[in-house]
């Protein structure tokens, strides 16, 4: 039978509505049309969110509840280190700088959040990092020495620089070198007090030396005692007393003070968290 121009007509728009149906979009027009409009929109409002908020809005970056220490990572205490799981990020930032004499503890502050940061992704002893910054620089990050050394880690330029170069060689990316965005994020309180150039040059001599401390450390078999002996004498020097022998940490009076502040930071420690300090041997 053939049909009028009004059945065709009404025949086409049922086609139209049966195919809406199936699978067909009605919005696709006007997603088309506006679409990048939309996107505009959402971009704009999210660097305006970062403008108003910039301590708390991020782009993606998410941090884990805990920091993460294996058992082997520690230094010269052994024990339960339920001390790291059982307390946030906050809290045991908070914590450990509460075990400072109170004159130290607004630098220990600005520190903390990169030093457990950095020992983790290296699986270092934070406390011994900590009891090895503390005698070095005090926790000045601006230190320079009479030698020459520079920083938290008191580096000289030349172990700074063939350590770093060492780094790169075998790939290791530095957390300094991981965006603007992301150490804002990461370091909120250390990033607006410092700037962000000073906390990357921080970081770099932060991790720097504790990347060259690691490998003291693997260089003596895991002996935390000869490892800060080479720390401040050198392990050329460290070897050849122990190759020929000769006492290395006897009457060494870098290492007692790094035993002592070790010590002075793991005592509370020790009482309420199940960690036990082994005495020097």
């Amino acid at each position: 039978m053939e049909k009028t121009t009004g059945e065709a007509s009404v025949l086409k728009t049922l086609s139209v509505s049966a195919e809406d149906k199936t699978g067909r979009p009605i919005s696709g027009p006007f997603f088309s049309t506006y679409k990048i409009p939309l996107l505009a929109l959402l971009l704009f409002s999210a660097f305006a969110l970062r403008a108003l908020y910039p301590e708390t809005f991020h782009f993606g970056f998410k941090r884990q509840k805990t920091y993460r220490f294996k058992s082997d990572s520690l230094g010269f205490f052994i024990g339960d280190i339920s001390f790291f799981n059982n307390n946030s990020y906050d809290e045991a930032e908070e914590r450990i700088v509460e075990l400072f004499p109170k004159k130290l503890q607004k630098k220990v502050k600005k520190v903390i959040r990169p030093v457990l940061v950095l020992c983790e992704k290296h699986q270092l002893d934070p406390f011994w990092v900590l009891s090895v910054m503390w005698t070095e620089s005090h926790f000045k990050h601006e230190s320079t020495s009479k030698k020459g050394a520079r920083g938290l880690m008191q580096l000289m330029p030349q172990t700074y620089f063939e350590t770093l170069a060492e780094m790169k060689s075998k790939g290791v990316f530095l957390e300094s070198d991981r965006g603007e965005d992301y150490l804002r994020y990461q370091y909120g309180q250390a990033f607006y007090g410092l700037g962000y150039s000073t906390l990357v040059s921080k970081l770099r001599n932060l991790e720097v030396g504790i990347y060259y401390l690691k490998g003291l450390l693997e260089a003596f078999n895991n002996n935390h005692y000869y490892a800060t002996v080479s720390y401040n004498m050198g392990p050329y020097w460290t070897k050849s007393q122990l190759r020929n022998n000769l006492p290395v940490g006897k009457k060494n009076n870098y290492l007692n003070k790094v035993l002592q502040n070790y010590y002075h930071i793991t005592k509370t420690l020790s009482q309420n968290s199940n960690v036990t300090f082994i005495p020097r041997i």
